[in-house]
């Protein structure tokens, strides 16, 4: 998935965000934004904007995304 202006691959993102999401504990089915910013190295806004984007599928065990400073969520 690219965005047509920049041509920015999203989806090499999601990728990496998925390949974490494969690694990491879930606490109950969900997993901290601060978590994956860690296993990926990938900025914050970076990775806020690939998950509002819907196209990072979670793994079954995975219920949701949090960022609790920000006070987001994304469910599966």
């Amino acid at each position: 998935m690219k965005n047509g202006d920049e041509g920015f691959n999203y989806a090499r993102y999601a990728r990496a965000i998925e390949e974490a999401l494969d690694r990491l504990a879930a606490k109950n089915g969900v997993v901290d934004t601060r978590q994956i910013r860690l296993e990926t190295s990938v900025p914050k806004d970076l990775l806020i904007e690939v998950l509002d984007k819907g196209i990072v599928d979670f793994p079954e065990r995975i219920e949701e995304i949090v960022d609790s400073e920000e006070g987001k969520e994304w469910k599966r």
